[in-house]
């Protein structure tokens, strides 16, 4: 091979290396160009797309800080809220403990009335069977027991005829019992009440034993008043025939 030869195939060599270059440099432009492209259109496509919706938190501080100002300028207001509510509170729970306290209340009067009434009622009963019974041996005993159970004005009364009915039944030889005893509350309250008595009684005397007969049996209808002395109920009122007839 010549030297002519040889210089031209290196010539050759260099004019290949140059367009290879050349070719290399021209694709990687192209590829940059479309990386660029690429880029634009993921940043085209970014700011198209519609934007996600925002968390319910989010939007609830937004709207909270929107009407935090609104909030401050009624702050006064709002805090009359908690003193008022308590207010309103403590009115409602001293009408309940009123309206407790009343009923209560009432609930102890009227039970403390029923107690006057059968206490008086049963006062009233063992009065009409205490001086309903007598008999000459027992008769200064009877005259003390009444006189005990009595009170007011009908205890003068009684202690003055007395006397005069322990003389008579003596002197007939009387006796008195009784076979029923009803009684009936009519009006009072815790202090003094009036009770109707109703006395089934049975009497004899000298006259009735010597004629054979047997002994009489009578209902006397008498208006007991009482009064309320102490922690006792005692008669200031009986109506007895017999002692208005010794009365008179």
């Amino acid at each position: 091979m010549s030297t002519d030869d040889v210089g031209a195939g290196k010539l050759n060599a260099d004019a290949e290396e140059a367009d290879a270059k050349k070719a290399d440099a021209t694709v990687d432009a192209a590829a940059q160009d479309k990386t660029v492209e690429i880029g634009k259109s993921s940043d085209a496509v970014a700011a198209a797309a519609p934007k996600p919706a925002e968390p319910k938190q989010a939007t609830d501080n937004l709207a909270k800080g929107a009407a935090q100002p609104v909030a401050q300028t009624g702050a006064k207001g709002g805090a009359l809220v908690p003193i008022i509510a308590a207010f309103v509170a403590g009115v409602l729970l001293v009408a309940a403990v009123t309206a407790i306290v009343v009923f209560y209340r009432q609930a102890s009067n009227r039970g403390a009335e029923l107690d006057a009434r059968a206490a008086a009622t049963s006062a009233a009963c063992d009065y009409g069977k205490l001086i309903s019974t007598y008999d000459p041996q027992t008769i200064d005993d009877y005259l003390e027991r009444v006189d005990a159970a009595s009170t007011g004005d009908w205890k003068d009364q009684f202690a003055k005829l007395g006397q005069d009915l322990k003389g008579v039944v003596i002197d007939a030889k009387a006796t008195s019992s009784t076979y029923d005893m009803q009684c009936g509350f009519q009006s009072g309250d815790t202090e003094s009440a009036n009770v109707l008595v109703v006395i089934g009684q049975t009497t004899t005397n000298v006259n009735i034993a010597a004629a054979n007969k047997p002994p009489s049996k009578v209902e006397l209808v008498v208006v007991a008043g009482l009064q309320k002395v102490g922690d006792k109920w005692l008669v200031d009122k009986f109506d007895l025939p017999i002692l208005k007839q010794m009365g008179n």
